[in-house]
This record gives C-alpha cells, structure tokens and sequence, in this order.
C-alpha cells in the first residue's frame, strides 16, 4: 500500500521537493483527522486524556509543516546571498524536527518521573483501548512511509520525521503495556517502562540532531562518491593520476567537487585543455555534481626525477599519518638544487604538532637527499570517511 500510494502521487517525479511534500501533506492529513476521531472520542467519552492526546497529534501537524518549508526553501534557485542555491535548508527542517524528538523525550522524562513519585491507579476503560491501539497502527504505518520516503531520498530531515511518528508510537504503546498489566497484575509500573522510554528518544533525538547538524557544519563526503570521482577521473587516457580532491556539498544534490588531475608535461596544452573540459562535463553528468579540474603538468621522462620519486614513496611509507606525497619537483636553483613536494597528514596529526610533524619529516628527507634543499608543503585531507 505504502509503495503504491508514493507511486501514484510521485508518478514520474524524481524531484526531491515533491518527497517531501508528500510526507509533508500526508503527515498534515493523518494527525489532522487523528486529532478529530481523538476529539470526538474524548469529549462524547468525557476522558481528558484521549483529549489531551488530541492536541498532541494536532501540534505533531508543525512538524509536518516544518518538512514541507523545509523542502521549499531547499529548492528555490541561488541567488544574489546565495550563490550556491539553498538546499541546505532541508537540513534546517531535519534539524528543527529532531529537536522536537529531543523536546518530546525531555517531557515524557519529566511526566514518567512524576508518575514514579505520585503513583496514581490506571483504570481500563475501552474507549480509551480503542483510540491508542488505533493510534499506535496508524502512527506506525506513518513512521514507516516517512522511512521509505527518507530511504528513496536519502533525508536526513525525512528520517527525523519517520522517527518522530515511532517515538509516538513507542509512548502510547507503554501506556498501552501500562494500562493491561494494571489491570491483570495489578500493578502500577507506567512510570518506570516511561523513564526506560524516555531515556532510549532522548538518545535517538540526540542522534538525529547530531546526524542534522553534521552537513551543516560540513562533513566528510560520502566514501562511494570519493571513490567514483577518483575512479572515473582517472578512467581516461592521459591521466596520470589525482590528487587533492575538495568536495563541498550545498544540499544533497547540490555538490561541487575540486580535484587536481596530473597530465604529462609534453601534451600540448590545447589538447590537454580540450581533455580537462571533456572530463569535468562528462563527469559532472555522470555523477550529477560541479565538478572541476585543475591541470598538473609532470614530468615522467627525467630518469633523476623517477628515482627521487619513488625513494620520497618508500620514505613516506615507513610512517603511518603520511597519507600522500604529490606534486614532486626538482627545480634546479641558483646555489643549491630543490626537491618540492606536498605532504598530506592523517586527522591524528592535531594543528599544534604540525610544525613538529613537519620538521621530523623534513629531517628525514634531508638524510635520504643529502645533496638537495628539501621543500615541503603540508597539505590537509578533505575526504576522510
């Protein structure tokens, strides 16, 4: 049912907005008539808490709302304060969501503490039966719709709303535990199972803020993304190899990849011009990102140079936070010869020992090349996963 009814509203729409919309409009449509069946059930039951469960569901409808702005502001055009369009403003959306995840589990903490020190006797009644076991089926159906959206769209702010309607689904599910064991074991444990509840959203809401504000504060790209870029860039003729690969992403489908692509110095420059703008168009289609290459001329014909090559490799292969050596040259001066290359470091290496890192590295260079002036540049790592 779930797959049919995406099917039938997305159609052939492969646009991320139209996602989140309808987990949006479904999200409003479902609590907006679970508010009105709780309600109704309420006031003609005179039970105050299937009212008051009512106007959860009915506040459950910002969230919804929430989703679908979110997705709205994500897709209008860049412009003059944002060249880079605003798709980061899903991100928002899963952000403002999972903190009423983490506020939800905050309150349930508070009200299950309160149960524990003012214990009060739950009666069974059958109306208030009826509307939770209804309540949980069809939360549980929307936790589950909202996660195939988040699944197909790969949405963080679609995740945090799939959780949203389980962590409902979890608390009325207690209460429901609650109310049947009071009622055939006469006791009253709803506060305890609450607090065991509240401490397991307020981790998951922990998490979802975590997951939220990760891509806003720019995380480490996806490894299969890094690996395809790396791979398909080195796929074609006259590519030497790749090296310092940049990946900025302002939204999920919004990517902008810098890499800088090595030539042999002796193709001509037009020729290798041609070839650097064929592989950022195709590539850029292939992959659906911006994608843009920086031509590095090396040398491969020097005998010396190959030499001196490959002894930086096996220097740089003895110490375990040397990731890469690239851009090796030797550039004859006017006193002395130079040997330059670039150094990119492992995170384990912290800001405040880099000059150290750098120095003991340089020292070891300066053993192996006695008879050159050693240069080196340290580069940092952009693609950790």
């Amino acid at each position: 049912m779930t797959k049919k009814l995406i099917k039938l509203f997305l159609k052939n729409k492969k646009d991320r907005k139209y996602i989140g919309y309808l987990s949006g409009t479904v999200g409003i449509l479902i609590n907006i008539l679970l508010f009105a069946f709780k309600f109704i059930v309420g006031t003609l039951s005179g039970s105050i808490a299937i009212t008051a469960d009512a106007f959860n569901n009915l506040s459950d409808v910002g969230s919804s709302v929430v989703t679908i702005v979110g997705f709205m502001i994500a897709d209008k055009p860049a412009d003059k304060e944002h060249p880079f369009g605003h798709g980061r403003g899903e991100y928002i959306a899963g952000l403002i969501v999972s903190i009423l995840v983490l506020y939800v589990g905050i309150e349930f903490f508070k009200s299950s503490v309160d149960k524990i020190l003012h214990p009060n006797e739950l009666s069974f009644n059958i109306y208030t039966f009826i509307v939770l076991i209804s309540s949980i089926l069809v939360k549980l159906w929307l936790g589950y719709f909202n996660k195939i959206l988040a699944i197909e769209s790969s949405s963080g702010a679609l995740n945090a709303t799939s959780f949203d309607s389980f962590s409902d689904v979890i608390i009325t599910s207690t209460v429901v535990i609650s109310i049947l064991i009071a009622k055939y074991f006469n006791l009253t444990i709803d506060g305890y199972i609450g607090l065991l509840v509240s401490f397991f959203i307020l981790y998951a809401g922990y998490n979802l803020i975590k997951d939220t504000i990760s891509p806003l504060l720019g995380e480490a790209p996806d490894a299969e993304l890094i690996q395809n870029i790396i791979d398909n860039v080195k796929s074609y003729d006259g590519i030497l190899g790749v090296h310092d690969l940049i990946v900025h992403s302002y939204g999920a489908e919004k990517i902008i990849a810098s890499l800088h692509a090595e030539v042999d110095y002796k193709t001509d420059i037009l020729e290798a011009h041609e070839l650097i703008d064929r592989i950022e168009m195709e590539v850029s289609k292939k992959l659906n990102i911006v994608l843009i290459l920086h031509m590095d001329p090396v040398v491969i014909d020097n005998d010396e140079l190959n030499e001196i090559r490959k002894k930086i490799k096996e220097v740089a292969s003895k110490y375990n936070y040397i990731l890469d050596v690239h851009d090796i040259r030797l550039v004859d001066g006017k006193h002395h010869r130079n040997i330059i290359f670039d150094v990119v470091l492992s995170d384990e290496i912290k800001p405040k020992q880099i000059d150290s890192v750098k120095q003991e590295i340089l020292n070891e260079y300066s053993l192996n090349f006695p008879d050159f002036n050693i240069v080196i540049s340290i580069d940092k790592k952009y693609t950790y996963c």
